[in-house]
């Protein structure tokens, strides 16, 4: 979480949490701005856990039974309790309608969670049309959202304790949450803000403020462009034109970070969309000179602004001299809110290339 902390031992189940308990996140039953929590807990948990998230002041866990408990901050209703009044220091069942879950995602201002057979839930702040809803309206309790398959996966944007712009926005195309969910199909869908090209709906670069594109339902990736394809980006390793779902083939895992979102394919090639800052965060070629390689540098004001997926790792020499994950699978991504991580093993296949010995 943004300053605690949880681990989860598989043998016996039991999950332990230390760090910041001004809202009571480490579910020891009272919270404490000054108390040292610094040495890792156990909290008393009615059956065995079997996945432990933690995020901006607030806990959850997945028991094997497939309950969901959460502690801590309570804004906007994303314990998933029936109600946004006041935290809770103690682990607190969710109310889930019946259904049995097999994993949950909290992210910095809602949480959503998947069923033992694909349903999706979601829940807290929905203002930026983010909970899939058909709304902008906040719930407190887990709703069920239409997906046209089972969900396997559900990625809530982490790393967003803020939003310029603030919260409840009355247009499209503001910074803020953008959920990504991955079909059990291997399709992705996305939701929320159309923010800087956080959704895959968009072809032609545009930030996207003010703009109409925000999905308050799930679109899913590579269905109509809402806006239009005239304009190429300038990387090479970027998927063009749309359908951007044909060529980067079904999905293994999604993830949603605070400007940005990425993916992993079945074939261990990952990608990223949205914006890549300034930072590097989004682990593409950095393609800050608009003028393109070779070129005297003229910087792009637009940033790195991806409007569909861009492969991580790779990039063209004169942008990288290091080594790369060119012909290395990635197995696993992982993602704060400017930086990434990822777990990748040799023997990855390039276009045109043969498989690494």
């Amino acid at each position: 979480g943004a300053d605690h902390t949880a681990a989860l031992v598989a043998m016996g189940g039991r999950v332990f949490l230390w760090g910041g308990n001004g809202h009571g996140q480490l579910g020891r039953g009272h919270a404490s701005k000054t108390a040292d929590c610094a040495t890792p807990v156990a909290i008393d948990l009615p059956a065995p856990a079997k996945q432990v998230d933690c995020e901006d002041q607030y806990s959850a866990v997945v028991l094997d039974n497939g309950c969901i408990l959460s502690w801590g901050s309570n804004t906007f209703g994303r314990l998933g309790i029936g109600s946004s009044d006041g935290d809770r220091h103690a682990p607190t069942e969710v109310q889930l309608g019946g259904i049995a879950v097999a994993s949950v995602s909290l992210g910095s201002l809602y949480a959503g969670a998947v069923g033992t057979s694909g349903e999706l839930l979601m829940w807290g702040y929905g203002g930026h049309g983010n909970l899939g809803l058909g709304s902008r309206t906040s719930v407190s309790t887990p709703t069920q959202v239409e997906l046209p398959e089972p969900a396997a996966q559900v990625s809530c944007t982490r790393g967003q304790e803020g939003c310029k712009g603030g919260l409840n926005p009355t247009g499209g195309g503001q910074e803020g949450p953008h959920t990504v969910v991955l079909g059990c199909s291997g399709a992705m869908y996305t939701m929320g803000t159309c923010h800087k090209g956080l959704l895959c709906n968009l072809g032609s670069k545009d930030g996207a403020f003010g703009k109409p594109w925000d999905e308050l339902r799930p679109y899913r990736v590579g269905g109509p462009i809402r806006n239009h394809a005239k304009d190429p980006p300038m990387s090479p390793l970027a998927v063009w034109p749309p359908p951007y779902d044909e060529a980067i083939g079904p999905q293994v895992q999604v993830v949603s970070a605070h400007i940005h979102a990425a993916c992993v394919g079945r074939d261990g090639r990952a990608w990223a969309w949205g914006c890549g800052s300034n930072d590097g965060r989004c682990g593409v070629e950095r393609f800050l000179n608009m003028k393109g390689e070779g070129r005297p540098p003229e910087v792009d004001l637009m940033k790195c602004y991806m409007m569909g997926p861009h492969r991580i790792g790779l990039a063209r020499p004169l942008y990288w001299k290091h080594p790369s994950l060119r012909r290395h699978r990635v197995l696993q991504l992982a993602s704060g809110r400017n930086h990434m991580a990822a777990i990748a093993v040799p023997g990855g296949v390039e276009e045109g290339e043969e498989a690494a010995a």
